[in-house]
């Protein structure tokens, strides 16, 4: 990654704060067969919320998740995220996008789809999210990959053992977005 660009990266949070806050909410980690019609129509509304994906084949998308993660505050759904399984050729483009030419010669999967609702945001649900489904695929022996334009979640693939590669790119939804990959 080029060492010149800025990625904004210092932040403070009060831990204590985000802890009282998560100890309330419920988290629940599926394959998307077994979620419920309803449970997969809210996933798809809240990341259509989001404004930051395509939303050309989003249901076939979600369903092809290797596991779709919710988050429950009072009952309501407040935040999601996944583990995607892209195409090949997807990944091809995000390396070219983001100007890496090394070969794919190992099985990948992405962490995505990641939305929270703004009234609870910077509370650690996401970080959460992210942190449970990556438990969920620790025997997943290839690439795990992720791009982000931003800093929360650029700060928790780093914490979490992931790599900036590449220099970052423009997207379609996003500017500025940065490749992370991490190897098991």
């Amino acid at each position: 990654m080029n060492q010149n660009i800025a990625t904004g990266l210092v932040f403070y949070r009060d831990p204590h704060d985000q802890l009282n806050f998560l100890i309330n909410c419920h988290f629940e980690i599926k394959r998307p067969y077994d979620c419920s019609m309803l449970e997969l129509h809210h996933f798809y509304l809240l990341l259509k919320r989001g404004n930051k994906v395509s939303k050309i084949d989003l249901p076939a998308k979600i369903f092809n998740a290797a596991f779709l993660a919710f988050c429950y505050y009072n009952k309501k759904l407040v935040g999601i995220s996944a583990i995607k399984r892209p195409t090949l050729s997807y990944l091809q483009e995000v390396h070219k996008k983001a100007g890496i030419t090394s070969e794919i010669e190992k099985p990948f999967l992405e962490i995505g789809h990641s939305f929270t609702l703004e009234s609870v945001r910077k509370k650690g649900i996401s970080s959460a999210l992210k942190g449970l489904l990556l438990k969920k695929i620790s025997n997943h022996q290839g690439i795990i990959f992720s791009t982000s334009a931003t800093p929360t979640s650029q700060r928790f693939l780093l914490a979490n053992g992931f790599r900036a590669e590449g220099n970052p790119y423009q997207g379609i939804f996003d500017h500025h977005i940065i490749y992370f990959e991490r190897i098991q």
